[in-house]
């Protein structure tokens, strides 16, 4: 728990700051990392192609590198680039070395690289003025990395990233390494804005600040830690000389540590649940769970199963006995947060394991099911044309064997547990979304006399224990189909779009070794089906590392972001945490006739748009002013 707020740094000039020395996993003056950059600016990722994967650009060479921006973007082969262009840098959180593109043979090194902006970057035929804005924002120096030629052809790497239906060339990965030294967040389209990228010493701010502002904070699986290889792991005893840093032998054995400290992030996740949000009774003042705001609650199923008929009261899981082979709930699962990959990445075992079959209902064109389908299946199929192009593997997927290719309807990540046993991720979001309805009936309860929202009735605990924490104090964030919007219907265009990798692709055994025995075994890969219509931060810095999650448009059905709902002091004021999650036409209500303007953040920009214009029309002050406006 952060002890004091921090406020949001003051944005400097294009000139790069004062550095930030990180120290590395010996603390050692020779193990630090330099940074230096505009801490808490944020920093366009590159657009204009179809690729969805977060990239920056950067100049191979030395720093500190030319001023300005660059005289060139290429985006083909590294080996086909002039040698004083610019190349694509790709952000992968699931790759533990930063790896860059350079001359000579393949070698560990510790040097100096720069990355800049790359708005409108990847266009074809280039935007006018794109490269010139491409300017630096900021320099690593004595920053280990591996330093690969732009022709491998003797080791299993390859200058592309993506799948079948984009893979752009890159220059680069900026890996774990460097990642884990601060906090990152990735901020999908706002407007004009476009995908950006904002590097921060720390994450600013109190844990009930970030809460009132929509974020979820999701810490990593028990225990808590980043995972990884560590020097020990790679390593022959007792002269340590046989070390693997890279698959092709590559080794800095003067300065080994820094480079192989631990960096997964690894999540508990419950994948596939059912839609599910509030709807809202104003003739009676009560709140049910739904698929969606017009949904019936009669038709609802919960993450583990539960009919809407047979869901009782309170907050605790509902036992339930589910028939052979029904798969119309939320399916348990570890999974590790890899930004460079594209949407999800099961791997073949455990989708069997979760489905039961790959034999899924197929995907139509249309966004809807095929005809006599029950629209009740946790995932559709696409088909079988995948291909997959990780950074640092061999690609997955051949024209003989290509990849099964899927749309799940949701991801759900939860905390991880702070004991070794406990209630599943599917029971643990299944109980956050019955504290979401508890907070919803309690606004109009007896022991609320403000009548806002501002916490859950007393008796709604995480578990049967009354010593148990309230269950609206824990989070959960959900992407994919959240829930249907009001005149919406189920479609799984909506849905993640999920490649199934072979188990023994060299990828899924490497990830599944570095993280065990710690974690549980991995399932997948979660990408850039987590990237879409949010805000994400992976927090590094904070002392139990995790990733938050916050939504950009709470009111479209592909993101639900529940922060820790915990009551203040005062028993009349709003908590704007235990706004999110609870229906508009609620909150409009209370925002209109108990004053409660901290709900105005867990409002849609749409709506609130239209609850500001319908106060203007009266002449009356805007209940919900939007800054900038």
């Amino acid at each position: 728990m952060r002890t004091a707020a921090t406020p949001e740094p003051r944005r400097p000039s294009l000139t790069l700051a004062a550095p930030l020395v990180v120290a590395a996993l010996t603390g050692c003056p020779q193990e630090e990392i330099v940074i230096v950059g505009e801490f808490g600016r944020p920093i366009a990722l590159g657009s204009g192609d179809a690729s969805p994967l977060p990239r920056l650009v950067f100049r191979p060479g030395p720093c500190p590198g030319e001023a300005g921006g660059c005289s060139s973007i290429c985006t083909g082969a590294p080996e086909t680039c002039p040698a004083d262009a610019c190349l694509p840098l790709v952000v992968d959180s699931g790759s533990p070395i930063t790896t860059l593109v350079g001359e000579g043979e393949p070698t560990a090194v510790r040097g100096c690289f720069e990355v800049r902006a790359a708005e409108d970057s990847f266009a074809e035929p280039p935007v006018e003025g794109a490269a010139e804005q491409a300017i630096t924002r900021f320099r690593f120096d004595s920053t280990p990395y591996v330093q690969l030629p732009p022709t491998a052809a003797d080791v299993s790497w390859g200058w592309q990233v993506g799948d079948h239906h984009a893979s752009p060339f890159v220059g680069g990965v900026l890996g774990g390494n460097v990642l884990r030294t601060m906090a990152v967040r990735f901020t999908d389209a706002r407007g004009s804005n476009g995908p950006q990228i904002t590097f921060y010493r720390e994450f600013p701010g109190v844990e009930s600040v970030l809460a009132d502002q929509g974020s979820a904070a999701l810490p990593l699986q028990f225990p808590g830690l980043l995972l990884g290889k560590l020097i020990d792991d790679v390593c022959q005893q007792p002269d340590g000389k046989d070390c693997d840093l890279a698959s092709f032998g590559v080794f800095d054995r003067e300065h080994p540590e820094s480079a192989l400290q631990a960096t997964r992030l690894v999540l508990d996740a419950c994948l596939g649940a059912p839609p599910a949000a509030l709807t809202y009774n104003a003739a009676r003042r009560t709140c049910s769970l739904a698929s969606g705001p017009g949904g019936s609650a009669d038709n609802f199923r919960s993450p583990t199963g539960v009919r809407g008929k047979a869901l009782s009261k309170g907050c605790t899981v509902q036992a339930v006995e589910l028939a052979p082979g029904d798969i119309d709930h939320g399916h348990d699962a570890s999974v590790l947060i890899a930004t460079g990959v594209p949407g999800l990445i099961l791997f073949e075992d455990s989708a069997l394991r979760l489905f039961g079959s790959l034999a899924l209902p197929p995907c139509m064109g249309d966004g809807g099911l095929s005809g006599g389908v029950p629209p009740s299946t946790p995932a559709c199929r696409v088909g079988q044309a995948g291909l997959l192009r990780a950074a640092g593997w061999p690609p997955a997927g051949t024209a003989e064997r290509p990849l099964v290719e899927l749309r799940v309807r949701s991801l759900a990540l939860l905390p991880g547990l702070t004991q070794t046993t406990g209630l599943t991720a599917c029971q643990r979001l299944e109980v956050r979304l019955r504290a979401l309805r508890s907070q919803c009936n309690y606004v109009f309860s007896p022991d609320n006399p403000g009548q806002v929202p501002r916490g859950a009735g007393a008796g709604c605990r995480s578990g049967f224990d009354p010593s148990d924490p309230p269950a609206a104090s824990t989070t959960a964030a959900v992407v994919g189909q959240a829930f249907i919007p009001d005149g919406g219907r189920v479609d799984p265009n909506q849905w993640i779009p999920t490649l199934v990798v072979p188990a023994e692709h060299p990828l899924v055994t490497a990830v599944r070794r570095d993280t065990s025995p710690e974690a549980l075994q991995l399932d997948g890969l979660v990408g850039t089906g987590l990237l879409r219509g949010t805000d994400v931060v992976l927090d590094y810095t904070d002392p139990t590392p995790s990733v938050r999650v916050a939504c950009n448009d709470p009111d479209d059905g592909s993101c639900l972001a529940l922060p820790a709902c915990v009551p203040r002091d005062d028993p009349r004021a709003t908590v704007p945490a235990c706004c999110f999650g609870l229906p508009e036409d609620l909150l409009v209500t209370l925002i209109r006739d108990h004053s409660a303007y901290g709900c105005c953040a867990a409002l849609s920009p749409a709506t609130i748009d239209e609850l500001n214009n319908a106060e203007a029309t009266f002449g009356r002050e805007l209940p919900c002013p939007v800054r900038g406006r």
